[in-house]
């Protein structure tokens, strides 16, 4: 009898510490989701989510596991953790239900659900306001701000933009109050409001002297000088790219000289721009906008040649950007794993074939002296001498013909490479000018007969169809081939997106409205059989 009592003392005790265990383990997560989310999901990921008693420890449960799965950049396809805390939370502990509804937006925002998220960026909003957590308030308004620059909606992101820099402020949260600023500084940068650039910019170059954060540094004088750039003031503009430190990252370090060439090729200081574009040694992004810093200088140098080069490199790069190199994906990674242990298993080998190959050069010498030789008696025999001179002179006609019929097709492929260049500057120029009528002026859409119209529309689609191909190597043809389902107005919208239609310009020249195009967009992903992770834009510029 007392050891049956034992062993159940024993049982009560165990199931009372792994029960105590959960909320200790819970507040230890939520403690360490700022500073070390890695961690903190680490901690999570080891808490058996069965054995966790209680709705309020479910609830925050649900809640810091989705804030640490998004925290390390995971995606998350569905809401149905984080609705178990926006469920319970309510007014009671508005700071938890203001972080609940945050989660929420955001699961809604990688399931590209645009009306859930608003409706429960609201809610969080709600819930920020009443309480005195000043990070949860700059990190909804955030998040508000962000969700307006999306739909273009410029004042209203500056005004949420300006809420979030206000309450990361007061809370002395220096790199959020930075990232804000630059949201704010980039809305103004949209309008051309450069005055308002700089002042966000210094504003923010405060907080990022005090975090003595170089690359932060960097990055602000550069866009400064930028602003000035644009406005034609190139003194300005070069004190901020010099005053831009250098941060020992390429990237950022290429983009300082970069921008130094630039300027100086405007400003006609040829030598000075080919100095710093050669310290360019990372180019990224701006491949394309460094290659036509290269074109232009070479114009001003009047070398055609090395200016086509140039703009032949421009294409390539573009081009570049939306392929995926081998050596980045998984495959590549194989290969140079697999190539890696073949070189140290077969090291002794290549050892022996380097001995092999050093004894033939030195027979291959030996030979060709007793050839030398034996030449050089017989081209002292008159007639063969003859002989050799006219096969001599035979070649070198040869030659000078092989090298005319080079020049010639040098010449011509320079010329159709001119005249596509040309051919795609218009196509280019003319799908700007359609996208401005599409904001500017709608009623081009909609004025005259239907055939003046349906002309229209078609006469815009060979000119967007022809340009979407040159551009994007055969994108018609090929997006056709793989996916025969898609009809003229799937290929249409197609081209109207990787072209950087928005989606008021794709609904003002289809003359329907924004939601319609919600709606074309959904069914083209069905027909494209993409995921709900997949996003239509990234597959169709990567395709």
């Amino acid at each position: 009898m007392n050891r049956l009592f034992i062993y159940f003392l024993i049982l009560l005790l165990v199931s009372l510490e792994s029960c105590s265990n959960s909320p200790t383990d819970l507040q230890s997560a939520e403690q360490l989701m700022e500073t070390a989310p890695d961690s903190s999901l680490h901690i999570l990921q080891k808490l058996p989510s069965n054995k966790i008693n209680g709705r309020y420890n479910r609830a925050l449960y649900a809640l810091l596991k989705t804030q640490a799965l998004i925290k390390n950049d995971s995606i998350i396809d569905n809401d149905s953790l984080i609705s178990i805390a926006t469920d319970y939370f309510d007014e009671s502990d508005p700071i938890h239900a203001g972080y609940a509804w945050l989660y929420h937006a955001r699961t809604a925002f990688y399931r590209d659900s645009l009306n859930e998220q608003v409706q429960n960026l609201l809610k969080a909003q709600e819930y920020a306001e009443k309480t005195n957590d000043y990070k949860l308030k700059g990190l909804v308004y955030g998040d508000k701000a962000d969700m307006y620059t999306s739909q273009d909606q410029n004042d209203s992101s500056i005004c949420y933009s300006k809420k979030a820099y206000n309450s990361f402020r007061l809370i002395k949260d220096y790199r959020n109050s930075i990232l804000a600023l630059f949201s704010i500084a980039s809305e103004f940068m949209k309008k051309s409001q450069f005055d308002s650039v700089r002042y966000y910019y210094q504003t923010a170059s405060t907080f990022a002297h005090q975090t003595n954060d170089r690359v932060v540094v960097s990055y602000i004088y550069r866009n400064i000088g930028v602003t000035y750039f644009q406005q034609k003031e190139y003194t300005h503009a070069l004190l901020n790219y010099w005053n831009a430190p250098i941060t020992q990252v390429k990237i950022y370090d290429s983009n300082k000289f970069y921008l130094l060439g630039s300027l100086y090729v405007k400003t006609h200081q040829l030598d000075s721009a080919q100095y710093y574009l050669r310290k360019v040694t990372e180019l990224g992004e701006m491949a394309p906008d460094y290659y036509r810093i290269w074109e232009s200088l070479y114009e001003q140098k009047k070398d055609r040649i090395k200016a086509l080069e140039y703009a032949h490199k421009v294409s390539i790069a573009t081009d570049s950007l939306y392929k995926k190199k081998l050596e980045t994906s998984f495959a590549g990674l194989e290969k140079k794993y697999k190539f890696q242990g073949l070189q140290i298993t077969n090291q002794g080998l290549n050892i022996k074939n380097k001995q092999k190959g050093l004894y033939l050069l030195i027979s291959s010498l030996i030979l060709s002296v007793f050839i030398l030789l034996y030449l050089f008696l017989k081209l002292r025999v008159k007639k063969n001498e003859v002989e050799y001179q006219k096969n001599i002179a035979i070649k070198k006609q040869e030659l000078l013909e092989i090298e005319k019929e080079n020049t010639a097709r040098e010449k011509e492929n320079n010329a159709l490479l001119e005249r596509q260049l040309k051919l795609q500057n218009i196509l280019l120029s003319n799908i700007k000018i359609h996208k401005t009528n599409s904001e500017k002026r709608p009623t081009v859409w909609k004025d005259g007969s239907k055939e003046t119209i349906e002309k229209q529309y078609e006469a815009f689609y060979n000119e967007l169809k022809t340009y979407v191909d040159m551009e994007f190597n055969n994108f018609t043809t090929r997006l056709k081939e793989k996916h025969p389902v898609l009809t003229e107005n799937d290929m249409f919208i197609s081209c109207l997106l990787i072209s950087e239609f928005k989606t008021g310009m794709i609904a003002t020249i289809l003359d329907v409205q924004a939601d319609s195009i919600n709606k074309y967009r959904y069914r083209l992903r069905t027909k494209l059989k993409l995921l709900n992770s997949d996003n239509l834009l990234d597959y169709l510029l990567h395709f």
